[in-house]
């Protein structure tokens, strides 16, 4: 049986998994590349600040860059992506390399991505396709370079693959998964009929407000305080020391409006996805949240009186797709 990883690439962060081991911040990368430049030895030795990354490509083209922590530390020119096609930039191969070197994994693995539910339809057949097309020796942090390719694709619905690490499903009726992510929140509402779960389309969707949306609002209000724009890195610190920051050694504190933010993004989440849903919502017996955003937005576990926040939510999606994978060998 060919090796199974699963890689989530988020706008924000990179979670890639394996059977084998469980959930660890250790592998999870910030969405980030940079162009390589030379640093100390020291530097390098410190894998912790993230990954220098040699890719040579078939066609002899080699590259270096900084990946992850690294890149926002070092890097000079380091870039993200919030395309809604997000695997025609750039970045995203360099990132599926690095997750699947770190992964260790094996020439013809079985990758499992996926895409938000908005864009599973119309952008499935072409990510598919294109993973299956790079083939890459990769290298990190002066190591020994290693093969990577992939022998299978399966492209997997953002939301659905989170669905699949959902405790205390009831045998029958409706349940709903909310998959809050940087840039974009995918719903699904599946009906159970026996104990299988079966997404309902038309109850399915994305919406484009997610974590991003606190971090503008939080770059606004800090322009608005100081008068200067700071960078999407500077916005992550001040939101992760809970809205508090110096400024030419003064200290600003941004505490209240930051959770007067997250409060309104929330409940913008909550009011669309109820919108959508429609009259559909009275039926739901229980309803669960995944991604980053469900631990960064508390209100909205007053979604529905039944509301649970997953178990690894930052993880469920890959979680789920290595189940999902486990599901189809075993057929």
């Amino acid at each position: 049986m060919q090796q199974a990883i699963a890689i989530d690439v988020g706008y924000r962060y990179t979670k890639p998994l394996i059977p084998s081991i469980t959930p660890s911040k250790q592998l999870l990368i910030p969405s980030v590349v940079a162009p390589f430049h030379e640093l100390s030895l020291s530097d390098l030795a410190n894998e912790s600040l993230g990954h220098s990354v040699h890719i040579k490509q078939l066609n002899g083209t080699e590259k270096k860059y900084f990946v992850g922590d690294l890149a926002l530390r070092e890097g000079r020119g380091a870039t993200f992506t919030l395309d809604r096609q997000k695997h025609r930039h750039s970045n995203h191969d360099i990132l599926i390399f690095t997750a699947a070197r770190l992964l260790k994994a094996q020439p013809g693995s079985t990758l499992v991505v996926g895409l938000p539910v908005a864009y599973y339809r119309s952008q499935r057949k072409e990510l598919t396709e294109h993973l299956m097309s790079q083939h890459a020796e990769v290298g990190l942090n002066d190591g020994s370079p290693s093969r990577i390719s992939f022998g299978e694709v399966i492209v997997y619905p953002q939301g659905a693959g989170a669905l699949h690490t959902a405790p205390d499903l009831p045998t029958n009726g409706l349940v709903l998964l909310v998959d809050v992510g940087y840039k974009t929140t995918d719903f699904i509402v599946a009906e159970i009929i026996n104990g299988k779960v079966k997404p309902v389309s038309k109850l399915c969707d994305s919406i484009e407000t997610g974590v991003h949306d606190v971090h503008e609002a939080v770059s606004a209000e800090y322009q608005n305080r100081t008068g200067s724009p700071v960078s999407g890195v500077n916005v992550s610190m001040i939101i992760d020391n809970g809205g508090k920051t110096s400024y030419y050694g003064k200290e600003l504190d941004m505490s209240k409006e930051l959770k007067a933010i997250k409060e309104d993004v929330a409940t913008s989440i909550i009011d669309q996805v109820k919108n959508k849903i429609g009259d559909r919502a009275a039926f739901i017996q229980k309803a669960y949240l995944a991604g980053g955003g469900a631990e960064a937005l508390p209100t909205l576990t007053k979604i529905f009186p039944t509301t649970k926040v997953l178990a690894n939510s930052q993880w469920a999606n890959a979680l789920g797709y290595l189940e999902v994978v486990r599901q189809l060998k075993t057929v």
